[in-house]
């Protein structure tokens, strides 16, 4: 519960008074709290959705449902921002603030464009606090896929969102750095977004807060020597090479990506040429939302590159198939 009221604590007083009236076991398993402009509110578990009532009752009926207001939104919005809107403007032209609390909320209105860049976003219209929750030994399945016969491996983490990433890798960073696992592995974690340290349990980490992470990790590597680097969403061109030098440093790496399965995987050129290049040895994929933080599947990335190989020759002769699927690996071979 303590986890959750810290999120409901960024709604206003009408919201707030609402949603600390939703009984404990629903309250306990809470993930996502949704405001939008003249909306209902609703609450997000693992498995489903609600809408609240002003007394706090979970209903499917909008007639019942607390709504949320422009006022509400824009108090809501003000508090998360510790009202000083200027000092998060990095973190909303990404589309998220992160609170003091490690609560993280993702924010959508109309974008402020300058120059073909984007600066601010105003008139906000949808808020989704995730609520912070640790969860201490969560990485325990995944630690056999990282460790084998005291050898670390670079791994990439894949799953849709909600599916338990960055709980996963925070608590393996936890894991590995405290000797939980038999030694002290020198951990750096570069957290981007403040989600991954607001917790306070990454006390034995080099942790780079607030770093881009291109650049976090070449300074993590340069700077503190590490066994690993970890860090969440590995997600543009300049992150994947930043991954490739510090390989080539003799330095693992520990990411986590948005994707569901390989076709989604393949799809991102970033990811695709993380796997050509050989930067992360293996990849794991998660059950997703339904069943956060656990292990579907763990793929060698050689395995990966070879079944791209043999897709390839097996279609070659087939109109327009040279640029689906699979063929993005060599694709991405050629820019690495």
């Amino acid at each position: 519960m303590a986890e959750f009221m810290k999120a409901a604590e960024y709604l206003p007083i009408s919201l707030k008074r609402a949603v600390l009236q939703i009984p404990e076991n629903i309250a306990t398993r809470i993930q996502e709290i949704r405001l939008r402009l003249d909306a209902p509110l609703f609450v997000s578990t693992a498995d489903r959705e609600w809408m609240i009532s002003k007394s706090g009752h979970p209903t499917q009926t909008q007639s019942n449902a607390i709504f949320c207001g422009k006022q509400q939104l824009e108090e809501c919005f003000l508090k998360l921002c510790e009202y000083s809107v200027h000092t998060h403007q990095h973190e909303l032209c990404a589309g998220f603030i992160t609170a003091r609390n490690g609560c993280r909320a993702g924010i959508a209105g109309t974008a402020v464009v300058e120059n073909s860049r984007l600066v601010s976003v105003r008139n906000v219209t949808s808020i989704c606090i995730r609520v912070a929750r640790r969860h201490d030994g969560c990485a325990s399945e995944l630690v056999s896929a990282v460790l084998n016969g005291g050898r670390l491996y670079s791994v990439l983490i894949c799953g849709e969102p909600s599916s338990g990433k960055s709980s996963l890798i925070r608590d393996l960073a936890r894991q590995l750095s405290t000797g939980t696992q038999g030694r002290h592995w020198r951990t750096a974690v570069v957290d981007e977004r403040g989600e991954l340290s607001s917790n306070h349990n990454l006390t034995f980490c080099d942790v780079l807060r607030g770093y881009p992470k291109a650049e976090g990790i070449q300074q993590a590597v340069r700077c503190f020597a590490p066994d690993v680097v970890i860090f969440d969403e590995l997600g543009n061109l300049d992150e994947t090479k930043a991954v490739i030098q510090g390989l080539n440093s003799g330095v693992a790496a520990i990411a986590t990506a948005h994707c569901r399965d390989e076709d989604s995987l393949l799809a991102r050129p970033p990811l695709a040429q993380a796997i050509a290049s050989g930067a992360f040895e293996r990849v794991i994929f998660l059950k997703g939302r339904s069943n956060p933080g656990k292990i579907a599947r763990v793929l060698e990335t050689r395995d990966l590159i070879a079944e791209n190989n043999r897709s390839v020759s097996c279609v070659s002769g087939r109109s327009g198939y040279g640029s689906d699927r699979l063929g993005r690996i060599e694709q991405a071979s050629r820019i690495v």
